[in-house]
């Protein structure tokens, strides 16, 4: 009895160790898609809550009163699509959702501004805090979706659209 008493405790010792030494992942997603209707390309953003407040809180302006104001300068200067002759595109803020856990980050660009057939995009968000961030692109286009892991180290990618 006392053995397996003993192992009892070994074992659930072990598995709160485990889960106090967890890793928290960072993680996020970033969504290209063209849509025809509208001529634009449409740009989501996808990242926790929790991340995003922190980045803010460290890189945030004193000057910036509104939050909004904030996470735009934010993504502007950690997000950007440039053309093959390296001219930046402007984006357009759509908005910004939230809930609990996720917060989504919404931009778009005219096609009619894009005159590339090669665009590169700089998706750093997060990676001057985290280093183990994983940023994800996908670049879809009708039925036909591209997808990009970046890292830090690593936060450009080019595709033809």
């Amino acid at each position: 009895m006392k053995v397996l008493f003993s192992f009892l405790l070994i074992v659930t010792t072990s598995i709160f160790t485990l889960q106090a030494n967890a890793h928290r992942y960072h993680f996020g997603l970033t969504d290209l898609s063209v849509n025809e209707r509208t001529q634009t390309l449409e740009v989501s953003h996808r990242f926790f809550v929790a991340d995003i407040e922190k980045a803010l809180s460290i890189s945030a302006s004193k000057e910036l009163n509104e939050a909004q104001k904030q996470m735009e300068s934010y993504v502007n200067s950690r997000f950007q699509i440039s053309q093959e002759n390296g001219e930046l595109l402007k984006l357009n803020w759509v908005g910004v959702e939230s809930d609990v856990h996720d917060i989504w980050i919404y931009q778009e660009i005219p096609l009619v501004d894009i005159s590339s057939k090669k665009l590169s995009v700089k998706q750093s968000m997060l990676m001057e805090i985290e280093q183990d961030q994983v940023n994800t692109i996908n670049v879809n286009r009708g039925k036909k979706t591209q997808s990009y892991t970046l890292k830090p180290g690593g936060s450009r990618v080019e595709f033809a659209l």
